[in-house]
């Protein structure tokens, strides 16, 4: 199995906020310990809602190998970071539907809505895989319309993959 990695994304904006998110949420629970004797149930509360979100808060970011398309999702603590591969011999073909751009993801406000907020489903990347037994998966990712489609380029000189994309 050859795990030769040929594009990787990469998204300042993304990398960035990332860790701009976690740090604030670092400094949160540093804030709300101070305070803890005043209500130890609320603030405790707060502490651990905080170190939730800092445990599932992922930035995404696509490799494109020469057997395999992998979204990897690095967390804050590397244990828990995860990654999803999609073999090219199994899939069929790919949708994509692709409204985030680098522009539209380099407004701190819509990146801060498109982590945290009910809009995040219009600021995200959808991808569709079909798989030729007949599994179809969808994907929403934060990837940048751009870093996807330079990964798509590779992808269609590695394999016979039908990728369509829209906007």
């Amino acid at each position: 199995m050859n795990k030769k990695s040929i594009f990787r994304s990469s998204s300042t904006t993304s990398f960035f906020s990332f860790y701009l998110a976690n740090i604030a949420g670092l400094l949160l629970i540093g804030y709300l310990s101070l305070h803890f004797n005043q209500n130890p149930p609320v603030i405790g509360a707060l502490m651990f809602i905080t170190a939730a979100v800092i445990c599932i808060n992922s930035r995404k970011t696509c490799v494109v190998m020469d057997d395999r398309f992998t979204i990897v999702y690095t967390r804050f603590i590397p244990l828990l970071s995860t990654s999803k591969d999609f073999f090219y011999n199994e899939i069929d073909s790919i949708d994509a539907i692709l409204p985030l751009t680098r522009s539209t993801e380099t407004g701190l406000i819509s990146t801060f809505l498109s982590y945290r907020y009910s809009l995040k489903s219009s600021l995200k990347n959808t991808l569709t895989f079909h798989f030729h037994d007949g599994r179809v998966k969808h994907l929403s990712v934060t990837i940048s319309r751009e870093d996807l489609q330079e990964a798509f380029r590779h992808i269609r000189t590695l394999s016979s993959i039908r990728i369509a994309e829209s906007y």
